[in-house]
């Protein structure tokens, strides 16, 4: 049995994205493979709580979010003080570190480097700050926002040079991580996101679709994202606008939250777009199956950084094909099934071209349209189910506490 400590910069008791997904599969899988595992996590709010979920013991600490110093200087120290308690009390084998500012409370003290180490590295932090300008109160832009990205930049480097191994969900993340922070491929740990094989699976889609209210025969495409300028959703409108030409009933599904929705909603409206896109808001985790397996595509639309798509493999293992932009870790995961399913470039009309020639082989090829679903399927089942992940990620664990 193995006493794993995770360390991470969002809560798995309020799962608002796929930082907080990975981290609740990977430890609450760990904890029924009988090993004691707990995690330390900042509060996802105001109130701190410590509690006891399938397993798996959860102690949050609070941050002061009134200036962007003050919140780095809080989420150091309160995951400082937070695992020094835990490691006084309850002791470790192996740290488990997911993102930068609580990893180095730890890192940064002679407590925690004392405990073998691996950290997470989902995402270069200063470029994702870079990206997120104007998301909120702390993504500033101007000295300020050059300032954050610097220091940033330092917190993460110095993570990932004092970590024992660093993890990484994919080859694209591995050649990031070396060019950005320099760390050796020999202390490179690669081990993919995952997806729950059992919850996410075919079903019939005029079944799904009834339960949804959906319309039963037009061609529907998703899209669950942030709503942020990184993901490319003003890209994918402006390609259905084009799709529509040669689909008049296409049917475009966006779920997500984020600061441009309004803005993505002025812009479907001003291009005429009323009866082919929908606005979902936030879909919760519970619903998640039902629409993949709704809907004929989904498309990813990315521009940048991503570092592997936990929506990707889930909507694989529905048996629900992707389309996706040739960034980030997408053509990993892509290629092996058809190299048909990358679309060009990130652009607009790259988008069109390639979701018009998907829905005009999806209308007049229903058999190979099974069979690519088939093939979907059994991609995520072989590749990315959770056991077959945390049987790695348990592994590398296992090594470093030796």
């Amino acid at each position: 049995m193995l006493r794993v400590l995770a360390v991470a910069d969002v809560s798995p008791l309020h799962v608002a994205g796929g930082g907080e997904r990975v981290l609740w599969e990977q430890v609450s899988r760990l904890a029924r493979r009988g090993h004691r595992v707990s995690v330390v996590s900042r509060a996802a709010g105001d109130a701190a709580s410590t509690t006891r979920r399938d397993g798996v013991r959860v102690v949050e600490f609070p941050v002061e979010r009134g200036s962007l110093a003050r919140f780095i200087r809080s989420s150091v120290r309160g995951a400082r003080r937070a695992v020094s308690r835990e490691l006084s009390a309850q002791g470790a084998d192996v740290l488990h570190l997911h993102q930068p500012l609580s990893a180095w409370g730890v890192l940064g003290s002679p407590m925690g480097r004392r405990v073998p180490s691996l950290y997470t590295f989902h995402s270069p932090a200063p470029l994702e700050y870079r990206l997120r300008r104007g998301m909120s109160a702390l993504h500033r832009g101007g000295v300020t926002g050059v300032a954050g990205m610097a220091v940033l930049w330092a917190i993460e480097r110095a993570c990932v040079r004092r970590a024992t191994r660093v993890h990484v969900l994919s080859a694209y993340s591995a050649g990031v991580l070396r060019r950005l922070y320099g760390v050796p491929a020999e202390r490179i740990v690669r081990v993919p996101g995952g997806v729950d094989t059992e919850r996410f699976r075919p079903a019939d889609r005029a079944e799904a679709r009834r339960a949804l209210g959906l319309p039963a025969t037009r061609p529907i495409v998703l899209t669950l994202r942030n709503l942020e300028a990184r993901m490319g959703l003003d890209a994918l409108l402006r390609a259905v606008a084009e799709v529509r030409r040669a689909v008049p009933d296409v049917l475009l599904l966006v779920g997500g939250t984020g600061s441009l929705r309004a803005e993505l909603e002025a812009l479907a409206a001003s291009l005429g777009l009323g009866a082919h896109v929908r606005f979902l808001g936030f879909v919760a985790d519970a619903e998640l199956p039902r629409w993949y397996q709704a809907a004929d595509v989904f498309v990813l639309p990315t521009r940048a950084l991503e570092g592997f798509g936990l929506v990707t493999v889930e909507a694989l293992a529905s048996g629900t094909p992707v389309l996706g932009t040739p960034v980030g870790a997408t053509p990993e995961i892509l290629r092996p099934l058809t190299p048909s399913l990358l679309l060009e470039e990130a652009s607009a009309p790259a988008i069109a071209r390639g979701l018009t020639a998907f829905l005009a082989r999806l209308a007049r090829d229903p058999e190979g349209a099974r069979s690519l679903a088939t093939a979907c399927r059994r991609l995520a089942e072989t590749s990315y189910s959770w056991e077959r992940v945390v049987d790695a990620l348990e592994a590398t664990l296992t090594e470093l506490a030796r």
